[in-house]
C-alpha cells in the first residue's frame, strides 16, 4: 500500500485540477491509514504546495487538512508556516479565518513571539464580530507559553489597545492580575497605561481605559519616580501630579465614559489623594461634579468618598483606599477552555452573540399561549415579586403544623423524574418533574439553571409557550443573575395542567441573559416529557 500511494504521489501531475485531486485523495488515504513517518511527510509537503497555489479552494482545502493532520506531526507543518502566516493577509474571509485557527494549533513556547506578533496584526484588520474569539485565544496561549512575566503584560496591554472594546471582561482582569503578582512591573506597567491613555483619548478602548485608570490609582506613586525596564533600556519619566490629576479628569469628562468608567476614575481619583496627600481641592472639586448625578451609583459614590475628607474619618480614609492585595490567576487560566468554546459557538453563529443592547422579545411568532412576557429585571424587587406570585396562596395554603402527617401522605402519591432540556454555550438546563398520581394531568415542573463558564451571566430572562390546550403558570426565577463557575442554581417553576390528555405536553422555551455587553438568545422545543 505504502510503495502504490507513494508511486501515484510521485507520478500524477500538478498542472491541471484532475491531478490535484488524485493527489488531494492520495493525501487523505496516507493520513487515514497507518503509513510511514516518510510518506506522512511527503503528504503534508503535499498540502503545502497547495497553499501555494492562486486557485482558493485549494488554499483552503489545503489550510483544512492540515489543521486535520498537526497533531500527529506538529514539526512536518511547522516547516511550511511561513505561508500559513501569509494566508492571514489574504483577502478572503474564509481562508484567513482556516489560516488563524492552523496558527493557534502551531503555537509553542519556541514560537510564541512570532505567532503572537502575527495573530495581533491580524487582529487590527479582523472583523469586530470576530476579534472577542481571537483575543481569548491569544489571552490562552499568552497565559500558557508566555516566556516572562513582561512579554505576557505588554501582549496584553497591546491587545487592549487594539480590541478591548470586545474583549471579555476577563482578559482585563487577567492582565491586572499579572501586574500585581510582579512587583517590578508596577511602575513599568503604570507608565506604559498612563502614556497609552493619554495618547489614545478620547478614542481610546474602554477595556484599556479600565486596566490604566486601576493601575493609576493603585500604583501612582510609581508615576512620580522614573521607570527604567531594565534589560531592555525603555526610560519613563517622572509625571507630575498635575498631569496624573488633569488625565483624571480627562477621563471623567470624555463621551465615551460609562458609568462602570467613571466609578473607576474617581476611585482612582481618590487613592491618588489619600496615598499623596495633595490635590484635595481638586479632587473635591470633580467629585462635587457627581454628587448631584442622574446616576445613582456616582451619587452615592461621590457622596460617600466626600465624606471621608472629614477629620474624624481619617483613619476610615487609610483603610478604605488601602492597597488591594495581589489578585488570583488561577481562574483566569484553568477555565479557558471553556471560554474558547463559548466563543466559538459564537462565532459560528449558533448563539446570538451580539454587542447592541436589543430589548427582550417574546414568543408571538407562534401560535400558543404566551406566558413569558414578563420582565425579569425587577425580580428581586418585592412590589414586582408581589404581582407575580398568586396573591391566594397564604389565605388557602394550610400552614397548620398538624397538617403534616397529611402532606406525607399526599407526597407518597407524587411521581418524579428529571431529564437535561437544553444545554449550550455553558448553559445548562435541567427538569425536575413532579407529577401527582391522582391528578396526572397536572404536573410542576422546576428547572434548574446552571452556568458552567468562568463569566457570569446577567439579566436572565427565561419564557415558555404551551399549547392552547395546556394551562401554565410561570413563577419568576429565584435570581436574574447566574453565577459563573457552576457556583449557584437559580431555579424558576413552572405548573402546567394538560386539558386534553390525548395529546402530548410540548414546550417552546426561550433563554436570554447578557455575557458581558453581549446579549445571548436562545429558543428550544421540548417535545416529550419523561412522565408522560
Amino acid at each position: 500500500m505504502n510503495d502504490i500511494l507513494a508511486q501515484v504521489v510521485s507520478n500524477t501531475e500538478t498542472n491541471r485540477n484532475a491531478g490535484n485531486a488524485i493527489l488531494y485523495e492520495c493525501v487523505r488515504v496516507i493520513m487515514t491509514v497507518k503509513s510511514e513517518s516518510g510518506l506522512k511527510l511527503l503528504a503534508i509537503n503535499i498540502l503545502g504546495r497547495f497553499l501555494l497555489n492562486s486557485d482558493n479552494n485549494m488554499r483552503y482545502v489545503a489550510l483544512n487538512s492540515l489543521s486535520s493532520v498537526v497533531d500527529d506531526d506538529v514539526a512536518a507543518v511547522q516547516r511550511h508556516r511561513a505561508i500559513i502566516l501569509d494566508c492571514l493577509k489574504d483577502p478572503d474571509i474564509s481562508i484567513r479565518q482556516r489560516a488563524l485557527e492552523l496558527t493557534y494549533q502551531l503555537v509553542d513556547a519556541n514560537n510564541i513571539v512570532e505567532l503572537v506578533r502575527e495573530l495581533l496584526n491580524y487582529l487590527v484588520v479582523a472583523p469586530p464580530e470576530h476579534q472577542s474569539l481571537l483575543c481569548s485565544r491569544v489571552s490562552a496561549i499568552v497565559d500558557k507559553f508566555a516566556p516572562d512575566p513582561r512579554w505576557k503584560v505588554e501582549t496584553l496591554i497591546a491587545m487592549l489597545s487594539i480590541a478591548g472594546n470586545c474583549c471579555d471582561v476577563l482578559i482585563a482582569c487577567a492582565a491586572v492580575s499579572h501586574i500585581t503578582h510582579s512587583e517590578a512591573l508596577h511602575g513599568f506597567a503604570t507608565h506604559k497605561l498612563f502614556r497609552l491613555l493619554q495618547e489614545e483619548l478620547p478614542r481610546v478602548q474602554i477595556a484599556l481605559m479600565h486596566v490604566a485608570l486601576w493601575c493609576i490609582g493603585e500604583f501612582s506613586d510609581r508615576l512620580l519616580e522614573t521607570s527604567s525596564s531594565g534589560d531592555f533600556g525603555d526610560v519613563y519619566c517622572a509625571v507630575s501630579l498635575s498631569d496624573i490629576l488633569g488625565l483624571i479628569k480627562a477621563v471623567l469628562k470624555s463621551h465615551l465614559a460609562t458609568t462602570l468608567t467613571r466609578s473607576y476614575a474617581t476611585t482612582a481619583l481618590m487613592k491618588i489623594v489619600c496615598r499623596l496627600q495633595q490635590g484635595q481641592a481638586e479632587c473635591k472639586g470633580l467629585l462635587g461634579y457627581f454628587v448631584t448625578s442622574l446616576s445613582l451609583e456616582l451619587q452615592q459614590r461621590s457622596c460617600e468618598y466626600m465624606s471621608l475628607f472629614e477629620d474624624q474619618r481619617q483613619d476610615l480614609q487609610r483603610q478604605a483606599l488601602a492597597r488591594m492585595p495581589a489578585m488570583k490567576t488561577a481562574p483566569f487560566r484553568n477555565d479557558k477552555e471553556s471560554m474558547d468554546r463559548s466563543c466559538c459557538e459564537n462565532m459560528t453563529g449558533e448563539t446570538a452573540g451580539s454587542c447592541v443592547d436589543h430589548a427582550p422579545t417574546d414568543l408571538l411568532d407562534l401560535d400558543w399561549k404566551d406566558i413569558g412576557q414578563r420582565s425579569q429585571k425587577h425580580a428581586n424587587d418585592a412590589d414586582t415579586s408581589t404581582r407575580n406570585v398568586d396573591l391566594f396562596d397564604d389565605i388557602f395554603v394550610e400552614k397548620n403544623p398538624a397538617a403534616q402527617p397529611e402532606n406525607a401522605v399526599e407526597e407518597q402519591t407524587q411521581t418524579h423524574a428529571s431529564f437535561k432540556a437544553f444545554e449550550k454555550g455553558g448553559l445548562t438546563l435541567t427538569m425536575a418533574l413532579s407529577q401527582d398520581q391522582l391528578s396526572p394531568e397536572k404536573m410542576e415542573i422546576t428547572c434548574n439553571f446552571l452556568n458552567h463558564t468562568i463569566t457570569d451571566f446577567n439579566h436572565f430572562v427565561f419564557q415558555a409557550a404551551v399549547p392552547k390546550y395546556v394551562f401554565m403558570e410561570l413563577k419568576p426565577p429565584s435570581a436574574t443573575t447566574i453565577p459563573a463557575n457552576s457556583n449557584w442554581i437559580v431555579t424558576q417553576v413552572i405548573k402546567v395542567n394538560n386539558t386534553v390528555s390525548s395529546k402530548p405536553l410540548m414546550m417552546r422555551v426561550k433563554i436570554q441573559y447578557m455575557v458581558g455587553n453581549r446579549q445571548i438568545i436562545e429558543e428550544a422545543q421540548i417535545s416529550s416529557f419523561p412522565l408522560q
